[in-house]
């Protein structure tokens, strides 16, 4: 994923933000139940093949792209309207998703059960951003016309999540969500300890004593002819020094630096698929390929505490939806159960019958 980072919004488009989403979203709807469609005939094709067809690929693939742009665009991360597109195109919040590649078998048959963790965790992460910081966050954008950095980072942070949860359930990759809380950058190496007799800032040290006068070299026996360019003489001695490879500046060594290795493949290009695996989980991924520049997001400071926040409280908040959800399938609100049975009549009113029974004393 690519964020442009927190720009300017127009305090107009932000206030009608999901009045002006509607279109966006009236068409997902259409596209999303297609795709669900493709997903079954690429679920089966990668089940047996362990690769999905190149069509369920760049139809699931552009599907991902719009839905990361819509969740984007209604979350206040950009002021830019989605274009209606299915392509890679420059916007603010750009997915980069990898090429077709194989996939595991097993974990293409097991896919609905795997991806249940990864969708609670996103849910309830989803829970603790919306309600009601999203609420306040709308306010703070109309009245400063920019999104707080902390807050920006916390949502990409959301938003990639849930863009790699799908592009892993739809098969388009194999590698499982994963980053919530952000990326893990190794830290620098510890640098070299002082050299010894080295004072710290502020402190004096006698000056160092002179160098000491290098002597004449001892003159070459006469009895032997100097020693001819390039050639090894029969007795010690340095040779001359070899010419200096082409284009080098004056006085430069005699020898050719060592050349960097080759570019692996154009710039922009994304890479290759990572390997699947029993679970599709790749922990740290610096262990298997550095992340591009373009590709980190760091969780620190009141981000971090943001991300935290949204986890406790979206805990609590799932917790009580679904103690709602339980309590009202298991009391029903009225004084008895309402049945209704099918009719086989014609005319008006027909239809159903409703049989209202005597609740349980």
């Amino acid at each position: 994923m690519w964020f442009s980072g927190t720009l300017p919004q127009r305090r107009v488009t932000v206030v009608f933000r999901l009045i002006l989403a509607i279109p966006q979203i009236f068409v997902l709807v259409f596209l999303a139940i297609a795709g669900f469609f493709v997903a079954v005939i690429g679920w089966f094709a990668a089940l047996f093949t362990g690769r999905l067809p190149d069509f369920a690929h760049n139809y699931l693939s552009g599907l991902v792209r719009w839905e990361v742009r819509v969740n984007a665009y209604i979350l206040l991360l950009t002021d830019q309207y989605p274009p209606f597109s299915f392509d890679d195109m420059d916007y603010p919040v750009r997915p980069i998703l990898p090429a077709p590649g194989q996939l595991n078998r097993l974990a293409v048959l097991f896919r609905l059960i795997l991806a249940v963790p990864a969708a609670v965790f996103a849910q309830i992460v989803n829970y603790g951003l919306t309600v009601p910081l999203i609420i306040a966050m709308w306010v703070v954008v109309i009245v400063t016309g920019r999104m707080p950095p902390t807050l920006y980072t916390t949502y990409a942070a959301l938003v990639r999540y849930q863009a790699r949860l799908g592009a892993w359930f739809n098969m388009l990759t194999s590698e499982y969500a994963w980053g919530m809380f952000g990326d893990f950058v190794p830290p620098a190496p510890a640098a070299p300890p002082p050299p010894i007799g080295a004072v710290a800032a502020g402190e004096t040290q006698a000056p160092p004593p002179p160098p000491p006068v290098p002597s004449a070299p001892p003159a070459p026996p006469q009895d032997q002819p100097p020693a001819q360019p390039f050639s090894y003489p029969s007795t010690g001695g340095q040779t001359a020094t070899p010419p200096a490879y082409p284009g080098a500046a004056p006085g430069a060594p005699g020898w050719s630096p060592p050349q960097p290795p080759p570019p692996t493949g154009p710039p922009g290009v994304p890479g290759a698929m990572p390997p699947p695996s029993s679970w599709e989980r790749t922990s740290i991924p610096s262990q298997v390929e550095p992340l591009p520049p373009w590709g980190i997001l760091i969780l620190q400071g009141a981000a971090k505490g943001w991300m935290i926040f949204a986890v406790v409280w979206g805990s609590i908040v799932f917790i009580a939806v679904d103690a709602a959800r339980g309590h009202r399938n298991h009391h029903p609100t009225t004084s008895g159960l309402v049945t209704t049975a099918p009719a086989h009549t014609s005319g008006p009113g027909s239809g159903h019958i409703v049989v209202q029974l005597p609740a349980d004393p």
